[in-house]
C-alpha cells in the first residue's frame, strides 16, 4: 500500500461525524475522572482543617490539596457511625445482595429464553409476549402491593427473600438470551442428539457453555446495578444495610450514631462513602471490561 493510499484511509477514518463523537467522548472522560479525582481529594481532607477556619480571612480549602492526609480516619468513622452495623457488615450484605439477586436473575432468565427459544409452542409464545408487554406497559401504583405480599409470605427483611423475588424472566435480557440462542445454530443440537445426548445434556453441556461470556456479561452488568441500589433494600431489606443505603442515610442524617452524626454529614466523611462503595466496581469494571463491553453476542459460534 502507498503513502497516498495510507493517508486518502485515514481521511475515510477521521469523518467529521468520527470526530465528534472522539471528541464528547474525550470530554466526558476528562470530565469523569475530574469528579472522581476531586472525590478521592476531598475524601482524603480534614473538615476541621481544610473545609472550616477560626480565622475568618483565611480561606476553605476546598478545592486544592488536603493539609492533612486523613482518608483513612474519614473511613474509620463511617466504621463507627452507624449504631447498629460496622463497615464490614454492610460490605457482606451489599455483596450477598448484589451476587445471589443478579446470579438467579441470570440463571432464570437464561434458563426460560432457552426454553422459549428452543421449544417453539404455544406456551413459548405466550411467555415471550409476556415479556414484551411488561417491556412496553408501565406499570404504577404496584409497590405497596408488592410491599405487603412480600411481608405476607415473609420475604421482607431477608436476604433470601430478596433473591426469590429477583429470580424471575422479564425484562431487556430475556430478549438478549433469546436472540443468542435463536441465532445459535442447530447443527449443534443435532450433532448432540445423533451422539446419544437427551435434552438436559444438550441444554448443560452444548447450549450453555457457548453462551458463558453472554452469561457473565450480564451478570457483572447486573451485580453492579445491585451494588449500587438503594431504594430496594431501603423498602425491603431495613435490617440488613447495604453500603449504598448507608451512603443515603449518611447524606440524610438518619440512623447515624450520635458521637459521629455531624462529622459523617460533612462532605470529606461523605466523599469517603463514595469511594469505598465506587472503587471495587471500578475494580470489577477494569479486570472484565472486555467481557462487558463485546460479548453481548454470539462471536464465540465462529468455524
Amino acid at each position: 500500500m502507498t503513502k497516498n493510499q495510507n493517508t486518502v484511509k485515514i481521511k475515510n477514518k477521521l469523518s467529521p461525524l468520527t470526530i465528534t463523537l472522539l471528541t464528547v467522548l474525550v470530554v466526558y472522560v476528562v470530565f469523569m475522572l475530574a469528579l472522581f479525582l476531586w472525590a478521592l481529594v476531598t475524601a482524603s481532607k480534614k473538615y476541621s482543617g481544610d473545609y472550616s477556619s477560626i480565622d475568618p480571612t483565611v480561606p476553605n480549602n476546598i478545592i486544592g490539596l488536603p493539609k492533612e492526609f486523613y482518608f483513612f480516619k474519614n473511613v474509620s468513622k463511617l466504621n463507627q457511625g452507624f449504631a447498629d452495623f460496622t463497615l464490614i457488615e454492610m460490605a457482606i450484605n451489599t455483596i450477598l445482595y448484589s451476587f445471589g439477586c443478579s446470579f438467579l436473575k441470570v440463571v432464570v432468565t437464561c434458563l426460560v429464553a432457552y426454553l422459549c427459544a428452543r421449544y417453539e409452542n404455544w406456551f413459548s409464545k405466550i411467555v415471550y409476549t409476556t415479556v414484551i408487554v411488561t417491556m412496553i406497559i408501565p406499570v404504577v401504583g404496584n409497590q405497596a402491593a408488592e410491599i405487603q405480599l412480600a411481608e405476607t409470605l415473609g420475604l421482607r427483611n431477608q436476604i433470601w427473600g430478596m433473591w426469590i423475588m429477583r429470580a424471575n424472566f422479564l425484562g431487556m435480557y430475556f430478549l438478549v438470551f433469546y436472540s443468542v440462542f435463536k441465532t445459535m445454530p442447530k447443527g449443534y443440537y443435532e450433532a448432540a442428539k445423533i451422539d446419544g445426548a437427551n435434552d438436559m445434556q444438550v441444554m448443560i453441556k452444548v447450549a450453555l457453555p457457548l453462551i458463558k461470556y453472554t452469561f457473565l456479561s450480564i451478570f457483572l452488568i447486573l451485580f453492579i446495578e445491585y451494588w449500587n441500589d438503594y431504594l430496594i433494600p431501603n423498602l425491603y431489606l431495613p435490617k440488613y444495610k447495604t453500603l449504598s443505603l448507608a451512603l443515603y442515610h449518611q447524606s440524610t442524617g438518619q440512623e447515624l450514631n450520635a458521637q459521629f452524626k455531624r462529622e459523617m454529614s460533612r462532605v470529606p466523611a461523605l466523599m469517603a462513602s463514595v469511594i469505598v462503595i465506587t472503587v471495587p466496581v471500578i475494580v470489577l469494571f477494569c479486570i472484565f471490561s472486555k467481557r462487558l463491553m463485546g460479548n453481548l453476542s454470539v462471536g464465540d459460534l465462529k468455524g
